[in-house]
C-alpha cells in the first residue's frame, strides 16, 4: 500500500478534524441578542451552546424527520426531542439537543449546513433561560431556551398605505402571511432560510428601516429537559 504524502496526510487530518468539531474559521458569529420593543431595545440573554430549533414543513412526516436527525453527527443521539405543532401553523418544530456545547461560530457552521437540506425551512440560535413558566404562570418542564418561531409582525404607520412593506419584503425575500384580523395595521410575516436572515433578524431590519411604526419578533419558550 502506498503512503500518503505528509502534505495530503495533513490536510486529511485537518479536514476531518474540523468536519468532527465543527470549528469554520470563516464564519462569524450570526447570533442576534436584542430586539426592538416600543422604541426600546430589549436583551434578549445569552445563547445557548447546546440547542438549536429547527423548523419544518408539516407535509413531512415524524419519521422523515427522526431519519434526517440520525444523519448528522452534531446532533445527540440519545436525546428525546418533542416535535411541535399548532393549528394554522404550517411548520413543526423543536429544539434539538447538540453533542456537545458549541461555540457560536460552530453554531452558525450548523445552521448553514442545515439550511442546505431540503426538508429544512428554516433553523434558528436559541436563547439561555431561568423561566420554564408558560404565559399564565405554569412550568412547562424543569429546563427550558428560548427561540423564535419564523414569523413576525410589522405594524405599518398607514393602513392604507403598504408599498413600503411590499418593496422591504421583496428586498428582504420575506412573506406577508395575512393581516391581523382584529389589528387592521398590523400584518404577521414570515423569513425562511431563502430570506435575508432569520426572523429576529428581519424584525429587527423592518424597524430599523423607520418606515413602520412597530416590528416585533414572535419569542416562544421551549421546555428540553
Amino acid at each position: 500500500m502506498k503512503k500518503i504524502p505528509l502534505i495530503f496526510g495533513l490536510i486529511f487530518i485537518l479536514t476531518t478534524s474540523c468536519k468532527k468539531d465543527v470549528i469554520v474559521d470563516e464564519l462569524s458569529c450570526n447570533f442576534t441578542n436584542y430586539r426592538y420593543y416600543q422604541d426600546e431595545v430589549k436583551f434578549l440573554g445569552e445563547m445557548s451552546g447546546n440547542y438549536i430549533l429547527i423548523g419544518i414543513d408539516t407535509t413531512n412526516s415524524d419519521d422523515m424527520i427522526n431519519d434526517f436527525i440520525k444523519s448528522k453527527d452534531y446532533f445527540d443521539q440519545t436525546y428525546n426531542y418533542e416535535i411541535y405543532k399548532h393549528n394554522q401553523y404550517k411548520y413543526k418544530y423543536f429544539a434539538m439537543k447538540l453533542i456537545r456545547t458549541y461555540s457560536c461560530r460552530s453554531i452558525t457552521w450548523i445552521i448553514n449546513d442545515l439550511h442546505q437540506s431540503s426538508i429544512i425551512n428554516f433553523v434558528h440560535y436559541t436563547i439561555q433561560t431561568d423561566d420554564c413558566m408558560n404565559d399564565i404562570w405554569e412550568p412547562i418542564g424543569k429546563q427550558c431556551v428560548d427561540s423564535y418561531s419564523n414569523s413576525f409582525y410589522v405594524k405599518v404607520k398607514n393602513a392604507d398605505y403598504t408599498s413600503d412593506l411590499q418593496n422591504v419584503v421583496l428586498k428582504t425575500n420575506t412573506i406577508i402571511k395575512m393581516q391581523d384580523k382584529y389589528m387592521n395595521n398590523w400584518y404577521i410575516l414570515e423569513a425562511d432560510k431563502n430570506s435575508q436572515g432569520d426572523a429576529l433578524q428581519m424584525a429587527n431590519y423592518f424597524y430599523e428601516t423607520e418606515l413602520f411604526a412597530a416590528c416585533e419578533p414572535d419569542i416562544i419558550k421551549i421546555p428540553v429537559e
